[in-house]
């Protein structure tokens, strides 16, 4: 699942394993990453409601810095450019970020989970 369009860098996933030398570790750092995606998507949510551009930045980096790690480099990508937004004040672009993080985070999502069903760590 690597590659340009990739939204999950299973290399990076496997480098993970190779740094840290615990695949339980990694397995549980996946599952912890799933598990708390709907907290940081809805603090994204509430940041870009209350127009704060410091703490749309900080919510987009709390779910983009975990994701950098574990090789969701869609999710990387997309909080990224929600971060530039923030600290550029280009508030015109809020809108379309949030949708594209709020999907490239599903997409994630799922493949993470099939990853993780298949045994892969």
């Amino acid at each position: 699942m690597t590659g340009s369009n990739a939204v999950l860098d299973i290399e990076r996933i496997e480098a993970l394993v190779e740094e840290i030398g615990d695949r339980v570790l990694v397995r549980e750092a996946l599952q912890t990453f799933v598990h708390e995606v709907p907290g940081r998507l809805a603090a994204i949510r509430e940041a870009l409601t209350g127009g704060d551009d410091p703490e749309i930045k900080s919510a987009a980096h709390a779910l983009g810095s975990p994701a950098a790690m574990l090789g969701a480099v869609g999710v990387r990508g997309a909080t990224r450019a929600m971060q530039e937004a923030a600290t550029e004040g280009r508030t015109e672009h809020y809108a379309a970020l949030q949708v594209a993080i709020e999907t490239v985070t599903a997409q994630t999502v799922v493949e993470v989970r099939a990853y993780l069903a298949a045994g892969a760590v």
